[in-house]
C-alpha cells in the first residue's frame, strides 16, 4: 500500500513540474532550477523513506541502476549540446523514480486499469524507458508533418520537415524556423532565424504580393518531448519493450 502510494505522490510532483518546465521552456525558452531542485529534493525524500524505513521495493542496486543511467544520458545531452533543462531534467528524474512507479487499482478502491497499462519493463528502469519514448515520439514528427501537409495538399519535398504559414500570422508565432531566405527565397540548410528584420522583409513582400505563405519548421524545446516520453512510459509502457517482446 505504501509503495502504491508513493508512486503516485511521484507521479503527481513528476507531471506537474515537467508540464510546468514545458510551458516556461516553450515561452521564455527558460526553465528556473527551482524546478528541479524541487523533483530532487522530492526524489532523495521517497528515497530515504522506502530505504530506511523498509515500507517499499527499493534497493539500493535499483537506485544505482537509475542514477548511472540518468548521468551516462544526461552526459551525452550535455555532450550533443541540449540545454541545460534537458540535462537537469534527465538527473532529477532518475531521483525522483528509482523504480518504475507502479498502481495497482486495489490499493486505492480505484476502478482503474493497472498503471502501466502494459506491465513494468524487464530492466525497471524508468529513465530510460522515459527517454527511448521520447526519441521515438520525436522521431515520429517527420510522420505526422507529412500526414498534415497531405491532407491540406501542401505537396513538396519539404512537407516531411515543416508545414506553410501565412506571413500575416509569422509575427504572433513562436518556437519556429524559416526555411528559406527571405530574399532569395531559397532553402536554408538548418533554418533561418525569425528576426524582426526578416519578418518584415517578407510582410514588404507579401504586401507587394510578391509572397503570401513561407515553410517553417518547428524547433519544440526537447522537454516537450521528454515530458511526452514521462506520461506514456507511466501511463501506458515502455514502446521499445513491447516492440521486442
Amino acid at each position: 500500500m505504501v509503495t502504491e502510494f508513493v508512486s503516485l505522490l511521484r507521479l503527481c510532483i513528476g507531471s506537474c513540474l515537467l508540464v510546468y518546465a514545458s510551458y516556461s521552456d516553450i515561452k521564455t525558452r527558460e526553465v528556473s532550477d527551482l524546478v528541479w531542485i524541487l523533483m530532487s529534493f522530492c526524489g532523495v525524500s521517497f528515497i530515504l523513506v522506502e530505504l530506511f524505513l523498509g515500507s517499499g521495493s527499493l534497493s539500493l542496486f535499483q537506485l544505482f541502476k537509475s542514477l548511472a543511467v540518468g548521468a551516462i544520458f544526461a552526459i551525452l545531452l550535455y555532450i550533443l549540446n541540449f540545454g541545460g533543462a534537458d540535462v537537469k531534467a534527465i538527473v532529477s528524474l532518475s531521483l525522483l523514480f528509482p523504480n518504475y512507479p507502479s498502481i495497482i487499482s486495489q490499493s486505492f478502491h480505484l476502478h482503474l486499469a493497472p498503471l502501466p497499462m502494459t506491465g513494468v519493463p524487464l530492466l525497471n528502469i524508468f529513465v530510460l524507458s522515459m527517454l527511448t519514448n521520447a526519441l521515438l515520439i520525436a522521431l515520429s514528427s517527420p510522420i505526422s508533418l507529412f500526414l498534415y501537409n497531405s491532407i491540406k495538399k501542401h505537396i513538396s519535398p519539404l512537407m516531411f520537415l515543416g508545414y506553410k504559414v501565412r506571413i500575416a500570422e509569422l509575427s504572433a508565432k513562436k518556437n519556429f524556423k524559416l526555411m528559406h531566405d527571405s530574399i532569395e527565397s531559397t532553402y536554408v540548410w538548418g533554418g533561418v532565424e525569425p528576426t524582426e528584420e526578416v519578418i518584415r522583409c517578407l510582410e514588404e513582400r507579401s504586401q507587394k504580393g510578391k509572397l503570401r505563405e513561407v515553410w517553417v519548421t518547428p524547433e519544440l524545446p526537447f522537454i516537450v518531448y521528454l515530458t511526452a516520453g514521462f506520461f506514456t512510459a507511466a501511463f501506458y509502457g515502455d514502446f521499445i519493450f513491447l516492440l521486442l517482446f
